[in-house]
């Protein structure tokens, strides 16, 4: 059905709307960040003026920052390695023995949305810590979190590489020829899964850079935390940081969309 003038005027005007919507605030916080001209001496003539990322430098260079960005991304390996541990066997033997529950685990695996972050760390630190105080002492004890809260992209980027490769028919092929079921995943089905997986690392790696709640509740130092702290102290070079790192994770979000893509997949927020 072709789209009217009037659709095709209100669908653009919507984009405009949205783009600003996302754009304005950036580039305020970019201003804010990058340039020392207060607002209230801010003129057309002196735009082009003060303009500097030393505020960037200093806090990329912070120890503080540099500590709490390698727990990060010690954080990010061990959540996408939890994540795909746990879920690629899953989202294979939905796919491939037990289709008929591809909906019912497409449910489950959005629970964790349903219970609020607040609630699950209360009832996850009451449990450890009388059993096992030294899991919560640790900055590991935030992968489990970290995986859990990822759960949702990170299974549908799986399950639906499996369905752009027909996983189902790669399997019974291979199983005909002799091949056992051990070898056929690892010889056959995850040489396919290529944008699957980097798709699923992408999303999940995103979602931890960016995660505050359950680091804040837990105490941690993560980059998200410590960010915060070093904006009370220097709040241009916080900003400018806290945009820093908004680029660097839209960029890690928009090489996973692409990696499924590229495989002709789409990323559907309910999958079923």
């Amino acid at each position: 059905m072709r789209r009217g003038p009037a659709s095709n005027a209100l669908a653009v005007g919507y984009l405009v709307l949205l783009g600003l919507y996302f754009l304005v605030p950036m580039l305020a916080m970019a201003r804010f960040a990058f340039q020392s001209v207060p607002v209230a001496l801010l003129t057309w003539q002196n735009m082009g003026t003060g303009w500097s990322g030393a505020g960037l430098l200093d806090a990329l260079t912070d120890p503080k920052i540099l500590a709490a960005t390698r727990t990060s991304l010690i954080l990010v390996v061990g959540a996408v390695l939890l994540n795909l541990a746990l879920l690629l066997p899953v989202a294979i033997a939905v796919e491939v023995r037990h289709p008929r529950a591809r909906a019912t685990v497409s449910a489950i695996t959005l629970l964790p949305w349903v219970v609020p972050p607040i609630a699950l760390v209360v009832g996850v630190a009451a449990t450890f810590r009388s059993a096992a105080p030294w899991f919560l002492a640790s900055p590991l004890s935030l992968v489990p979190f970290y995986a859990l809260w990822a759960m949702p992209f990170a299974y549908r980027a799986l399950e639906n590489g499996l369905r752009s490769i027909n996983a189902r028919t790669l399997v019974e092929a291979s199983l005909s020829l002799g091949c056992t079921l051990p070898r056929t995943v690892f010889r056959v089905l995850i040489p396919n899964l290529g944008s699957a997986l980097i798709a699923s690392t992408c999303l999940t790696a995103a979602m931890v850079l960016g995660e505050f709640a359950f680091a804040s509740l837990l105490l941690k130092q993560t980059l998200p935390t410590e960010m915060l702290n070093y904006q009370r102290g220097d709040p241009r070079g916080g900003l400018a940081l806290a945009l820093f790192v908004l680029l660097v994770t839209a960029g890690i979000l928009a090489i996973g969309v692409r990696a499924l893509q590229r495989k002709g997949m789409h990323l559907q927020a309910t999958g079923l």
